[in-house]
């Protein structure tokens, strides 16, 4: 389904961005958008904390800017900052065939005679599909912990290129994943070791993990809509933890910021001055690509993260010196925020303030309704939620607009009840992508 996306053209009135960005913060939490959700700010060489919610939501547990978030993806720009690091050392180069530095029970495809280059991998520029085809968890709401070099060995050597190295860009989880399995083959050290030894300990990142292996109170519980979900963990034997396993604060956060700025000069700023550099074009003329960071319209270096129950936001404009660290536990995501934080052209997308419904009025709705002979959707409720559940998808909340409409958070859609005779809710319509889906209530 596709993830919800839509524009916002209203603005708080108030005299500071700081001030404004605070009153979003707080906005789409009281709104039900997330939990909980820490931001840190760099502008003016002044930096800031916000906090807002709950880490968990059971226990009314705060947030604070030492809590603990997953970043996701935001876990393959240090990655490529790890190889930036080894280039800058003269221990890699960019150019180097990725096939170079791997077992030699590892044969990497090609196609048209080229192979696959450590550039091409950071630069999601591999030929890689996004995930490896013989993904298959055995506990799908913690996925990567089981993939191993086993894994990745059988996959790699049967798999085909989807586009010659170097052509297409195409993120790869799997791209990413392998890159920082080559960096831990080149180092002769698991990734939870080499990422503290390179970027963590020399910027002074000491809340800083790999999900699963520390023991804190302070990780924050993620949330799918309103139910909580299981952390993901990783081991030293999980291969793709380069592609998304980190866990880490808005403090530590800061200091990661601070250092793509080169507020201060540390070991690392020469690698992370060249991982800032474009590279190519990443899926259309307003997007680039370097070492992993992506870049806006040529100005605006980020990146985002995603995992089953967080979301995650870094972004900095380096001619400005000022960024932004979003951190928020649940799945909605708020790119629009920090976009719109570096440049207040960029529109934020639509908040909405669900209605409260008395459970006597959402009880009206509950009913399966068929769109076709093999497409329904089962609507329930329970106390004052309601929910929607199409055939072999997930079950979904439904937040009220007003009476007889509501909307989905989690994606971009609608559902309307109409009324028949006797004021009797008779059918609904979903509208999703452009299109409408009706459906007669039959139970």
């Amino acid at each position: 389904m596709k993830k919800f996306i839509c524009l916002w053209f209203t603005f708080i009135p108030v005299s500071t961005w700081a001030q404004t960005l605070e009153e979003l913060c707080k906005q789409r939490v009281d709104w039900g958008e997330t939990p909980g959700i820490a931001v840190a700010i760099i502008e003016d060489t002044k930096s800031k904390f916000y906090s807002f919610g709950n880490s968990n939501v059971e226990k009314r547990e705060p947030v604070t800017s030492k809590t603990l978030f997953e970043i996701g993806s935001i876990t393959k720009v240090f990655t490529c900052s790890i190889l930036s690091y080894l280039v800058q050392k003269n221990e890699l180069a960019l150019n180097d065939a990725a096939q170079k530095h791997l077992p030699s029970s590892i044969l990497l495809p090609e196609k048209n005679g080229k192979s696959i280059t450590l550039l091409n991998l950071a630069s999601q520029h591999s030929g890689l599909a996004r995930m490896p085809g013989n993904f298959s968890p055995a506990d799908q709401a913690n996925p990567y912990i089981d993939y191993t070099e086993k894994e990745l060995t059988a996959y790699l050597n049967n798999c085909e290129l989807k586009y010659e190295p170097g052509t297409t860009y195409e993120y790869s989880n799997l791209g990413m994943g392998l890159l920082g399995f080559i960096l831990t083959q080149e180092k002769s050290k698991p990734y939870s070791e080499l990422i503290k030894e390179v970027v963590l300990s020399p910027l002074g990142m000491t809340q800083t993990f790999i999900g699963g292996q520390m023991n804190s109170k302070l990780l924050a519980t993620g949330y799918r809509e309103s139910t909580s979900v299981k952390a993901w963990t990783w081991t030293n034997q999980s291969v793709l933890t380069g592609a998304g396993g980190i866990v880490s604060n808005a403090e530590d956060m800061l200091k990661f910021l601070n250092a793509q700025l080169n507020s201060e000069k540390t070991t690392l700023s020469a690698a992370f001055q060249e991982a800032h550099k474009e590279r190519s074009e990443a899926s259309s003329p307003s997007m680039q690509i370097g070492l992993g960071w992506h870049i806006r319209d040529h100005k605006y270096v980020w990146h985002n993260g995603g995992t089953g129950g967080f979301r995650s936001f870094i972004g900095f404009d380096p001619v400005k010196k000022r960024g932004i660290v979003i951190l928020i536990n649940s799945i909605t995501g708020a790119d629009d925020l920090g976009f719109h934080w570096l440049d207040e052209s960029i529109p934020l997308k639509e908040i909405k303030k669900p209605m409260l419904l008395e459970p006597s009025v959402l009880k009206e709705y509950v009913g399966v309704y068929e769109i076709n002979p093999t497409f329904k959707i089962e609507i329930t409720s329970k106390g004052s939620a309601l929910y929607l559940q199409a055939t072999a998808q997930p079950q979904f909340s439904l937040y009220a607009e007003e009476a007889d409409k509501f909307f989905l958070k989690v994606v971009e859609a609608k559902v309307n009840f109409k009324r028949g005779i006797n004021n009797q809710i008779e059918k609904l319509v979903l509208y999703q992508n452009g299109a409408e889906l009706k459906g007669k209530k039959i139970n």
